[in-house]
């Protein structure tokens, strides 16, 4: 499993932006904004120094991390003063452009407001610990000093060392052997779940943005309210890369509980075998150059 893991994007969902492929695009060529703002981009050291032109405004800040595993998109993350800053441009793998990061306002008030969004100290600390493995929790925010980049064993699992010191002292968690909604939430601990009173029998309409965070549409599903059985586990394993572009694959898992055959009448195609998600689970585009499955399973 380890072995497996190590080559997915979980592993690769952080990594120190001196040697990440960001520092590449964003160093080809400064960014504009219709507004005329400029970002330029250099290396120093260990950090991509960003400069930001608006108007008769400049700020220099570093950037230190890039968030994401390319999969989608890279965020840069840096630091002004004591507080940490998710960056305004992000790269997007699929156009192969910069473009504004999702949830920052359309327009910029200065300088210092177009470097990006302020993190609170509990904001920076669930981004880490999200796309981190030994991230520990301060009043500041993260203590990053065991920090080793991307998601690993020991996030989800709990610490090796201490299960070698005492391998039946329950101390290394399985969530394959959970109940599936206590399944569920382990993956939603970072891919995000309905918070607390407030789950929504239809969550794309509440917020379409709620896409990008798969359990929450799933928890909203009749196949998993109904089946009691349905997890992130059934159609994903958590070591290895989700089978993109390969709707056999999950397809087969649907018949595991949709026999092949179909109601009289019915236009469903499970009597072929064929692909189930166009009619079930559609793909949709909350935000530019971001698409995503939808997981509130259904017919549309």
């Amino acid at each position: 499993m380890a072995a497996k893991q190590k080559d997915s994007r979980h592993a690769r969902a952080l990594q120190p932006i001196r040697g990440s492929r960001l520092t590449d695009f964003l160093t080809a060529a400064p960014v504009r904004e219709g507004a005329g703002t400029r970002f330029d981009y250099r290396l120093k050291e260990n950090q991509l120094i960003a400069t930001v032109h608006s108007g008769d405004q400049e700020i220099i800040l570093p950037l230190e991390w890039a968030f994401g595993s390319g999969a989608f998109a890279y965020t840069a993350v840096g630091r002004a003063g004591n507080t940490w800053f998710e960056h305004r441009i992000s790269w997007y793998t699929a156009p192969a452009r910069a473009s504004l990061t999702p949830g920052h306002p359309l327009t910029i008030a200065s300088a210092r407001s177009a470097l990006g969004l302020m993190q609170s100290a509990n904001d920076i600390y669930r981004c880490f610990h999200c796309h981190a493995t030994g991230v520990e929790r301060t009043a500041d925010g993260a203590d990053l000093t065991r920090i080793k980049p991307g998601i690993h064993c020991e996030r989800c699992h709990g610490p090796g060392r201490e299960h070698m010191k005492a391998p039946g002292a329950g101390n290394i968690l399985n969530p394959g052997r959970l109940p599936a909604r206590a399944s569920v939430q382990i993956c939603g601990e970072c891919h995000r779940t309905p918070k607390p009173g407030d789950e929504h029998p239809m969550p794309e309409l509440e917020d379409p943005m709620s896409i990008r965070f798969q359990p929450v549409g799933l928890m909203a599903s009749r196949c998993f309210i109904a089946s009691r059985k349905l997890s992130c586990l059934t159609c994903h394993d958590a070591h290895e890369n989700a089978h993109r572009n390969d709707p056999a694959w999950y397809t087969a898992r649907c018949l595991q509980c949709h026999q092949a055959r179909s109601p009289t009448g019915s236009a469903c195609k499970r009597t072929a075998r064929e692909n189930c998600l166009p009619c079930h689970m559609q793909r949709a585009t909350p935000a530019p150059y971001l698409s995503f499955t939808d997981h509130r399973i259904r017919i549309y």
